[in-house]
Order: structure tokens, then sequence, then C-alpha cells
């Protein structure tokens, strides 16, 4: 039999995943999880997935997002993230 789960059960499990440690211990099946992540977003919302980036002294983990004719005019999803690069009328813009 199947284990049904709420979309907020799996939004939590994807939470669990990006916040405890315990989830996924090893740092290249962590990679490989936010490239498929970057994927499922970048499949829904447009864009396309860049590198993912290990933690540094700024930033933990990261994952580029680059602009195309997917991505609404207004930048989509995106627009509220990393406000140093604007996405608007399909073009990125410096802020």
């Amino acid at each position: 039999m199947a284990k049904i789960l709420t979309d907020r059960e799996m939004g939590q499990i994807i939470h669990d995943a990006t916040h405890r440690r315990d989830v996924i211990e090893c740092a290249d099946a962590y990679e490989r999880f936010l490239e498929d992540l970057g994927d499922l977003i970048t499949a829904h919302f447009g864009g396309t997935r860049g590198g993912i980036g290990r933690p540094d002294h700024d930033l933990g983990w990261t994952c580029g997002f680059h602009i195309n004719e997917s991505v609404p005019s207004d930048g989509g999803v995106f627009r509220a993230y990393d406000r140093d690069v604007r996405w608007a009328d399909g073009k990125e813009h410096q802020s």
C-alpha cells in the first residue's frame, strides 16, 4: 500500500532537507539534491538552472538561475530574491 503525503507534507520534507543537517548528510548527495530542486523550479517557473555553489564565508549553498523566455516579464517567482540582479522585460538588469 502506498504512503499518501499531502502537498504540505511534501513541502516539509523539502524544508527539512534544506534546514536540517541530518536529512542529507553527504555534501555530494546534497549538491545533486539542489541540482534536482533547481531543475524542478525551472520546469515550473521558467529560467534555466546554472551551477551549484558550495558554502563559503558569506553564503550557504547556492544555485544560479538564468533568465529565458519562460520567465514572466516581471521576473516571476525569482523577483523577490538576489535584489542585485533584477529580471524585467526579458532582460537582466544590475541594481
